[in-house]
């Protein structure tokens, strides 16, 4: 009976301290379990007559422990003792020092199991992290291979290393180098100006639940927040044999941790004057030697240390971003060579033929023009003067084609010694504009050998036709009238422009 009452009153203790508990705070909690705890121990006196009541307040103190840790337990032992006092009379030193040793033994049990709580934490935050980097790594990994255009590169590289979904910097910024221009300039980057910037970017990001690749995506269509950070950095050249962490980085190949703020750097005192940065990670991207650029990170927004453990969660990132910009790089040096003339550095035929198509569609409500151009005489004068000698004169004559035209990349070698240059938007009238332009521009520049060609000058005929002329509205038409017209010119005594 007695320990059905004593039970009783523990469940009834018990439910009485968890509904309070859910109405306090956390202080007022330990409170409340400490207090709950007394009202056992004397509960349990007053029904046992107070029969091992010395025992029965280990619980106050073992209590006391887990709620204050050290000052609870000293402040129980002493309640504990003065408790037993009040039942029997009498002041037990050794009592005293056995509650002493027992909250000791309880305290370093109670220690032992939070320090391997701690470390189970600890391990579990590490391998999180990792999983997280790896996730990263494997993604952003893909969206490198699987493309070679250098501005979704860029994206990808950047916003790996920041946002939410990402390796959680606040900002990042890559820098390219070009020992041959002896410079290094700011190309993209992706983050706020300032904290305040920042947090009203991540209420949108949050708000629109944006993971990497959306957040990727939405970048690439420019309507992303990163334009006054890009207008800035753009701005922002430095010289590349200059003494400056820069410098330092490509020439150690090591990332470099640093504060812009108490530095005599003119790299990083520029970089804390116009982007407010201080604590920053500054990461080589080179590969097989070749210096490509720099990543800069930075938490702008909420100033978190950079640990060793955040710049090693970077290192892949940046490795991976330097073999991507070294593929980049490569092809694009191969689509350069498929796509322009080795001679004269103007595109080529193919490339002619690939733009004409895509004018052709753009243009289907709107004027096109071709000019097409044949230099007089070429063959008398290689026979001439020699191969070498009509090399020279193809290079100085692109030369004055690419200065004479609106849009240099609007004009091409389209094989020999024969030239044409693609005019969107221009009609028959101003095509022929532009190619007496050139034809007067010709004129006027000395050519090696030129005197000695028929007339004493080198000279050109030029063939120009446009889209609203053709009876078929197809882009080989607009050649075969093109060429009609060189043909027309060079009947009529040629250095002349024909339409």
């Amino acid at each position: 009976m007695v320990y059905g009452i004593w039970l009783g009153g523990i469940v009834f203790i018990t439910i009485v301290i968890n509904v309070l508990r859910l109405l306090t705070t956390p202080l007022l909690n330990r409170w409340l379990l400490v207090g709950a705890s007394g009202l056992i121990v004397i509960w349990h006196g007053v029904l046992f007559d107070f029969y091992d009541f010395h025992w029965s307040v280990l619980l106050l103190i073992v209590t006391g422990l887990v709620c204050f840790e050290w000052r609870g337990m000293f402040a129980a032992i002493v309640t504990s003792w003065l408790l037993v006092y009040s039942q029997s009379g009498m002041l037990s030193f050794p009592l005293l020092f056995s509650y002493f040793f027992f909250g000791l033994g309880a305290a370093l049990l109670f220690g032992y199991i939070k320090q391997l709580k701690r470390e189970r934490s600890e391990r579990l935050h590490m391998l999180t992290g990792s999983s997280r980097q790896l996730n990263v790594f494997r993604e952003v990994s893909f969206t490198m291979q699987d493309t070679l255009d250098l501005d979704r590169l860029l994206q990808t590289i950047l916003t790996s290393v920041t946002a939410g979904h990402g390796l959680g910097f606040n900002r990042s910024i890559i820098f390219f180098a070009d020992p041959e221009k002896d410079s290094i300039y700011g190309v993209m980057g992706t983050g706020p100006m300032s904290p305040e910037e920042g947090f009203q970017i991540w209420e949108e990001i949050t708000r629109q639940h944006f993971d990497l690749q959306s957040l990727i995506d939405e970048k690439e269509t420019g309507t992303s927040h990163d334009e006054q950070l890009n207008e800035r950095i753009r701005k922002m050249r430095i010289p590349f044999d200059g003494e400056h962490v820069f410098r330092q980085t490509l020439d150690t190949g090591r990332p470099i941790h640093v504060y812009a703020s108490i530095t005599d750097d003119p790299v990083l005192r520029m970089l804390h004057a116009e982007l407010q940065m201080d604590e920053c990670t500054i990461f080589p991207l080179h590969h097989q030697g070749i210096p490509y650029g720099l990543l800069v990170i930075d938490n702008v927004v909420n100033k978190k240390p950079i640990t060793p453990q955040k710049i090693d969660g970077v290192r892949p990132i940046a490795e991976q971003a330097s073999l991507a910009l070294h593929q980049t790089t490569l092809y694009q040096r191969i689509e350069t060579l498929a796509l322009r003339d080795g001679l004269t550095r103007l595109k080529n035929h193919r490339s002619f033929e690939q733009d004409l198509d895509v004018l052709f569609r753009e243009c289907a409500d709107e004027e096109l023009s071709l000019i097409v151009m044949d230099i007089d005489h070429f063959k008398q004068y290689n026979d001439t003067n020699g191969h070498l000698a009509g090399n020279e004169l193809l290079t100085r004559l692109a030369s004055v084609i690419r200065r004479s035209v609106p849009d240099e990349q609007m004009a091409y070698r389209f094989g020999g010694e024969e030239f044409v240059v693609l005019l969107p938007k221009f009609d028959e009238v101003e095509a022929t504009h532009v190619a007496e332009t050139i034809r007067a521009a010709v004129l006027k520049t000395s050519f090696t050998y030129g005197e000695a060609q028929p007339g004493g000058r080198l000279t050109l005929s030029f063939g120009v036709a446009s889209k609203h002329t053709l009876r078929h509205q197809t882009s080989e038409q607009l050649i075969e009238c093109a060429d009609q017209a060189l043909y027309a010119a060079k009947s009529r005594g040629k250095n002349q422009v024909c339409r």
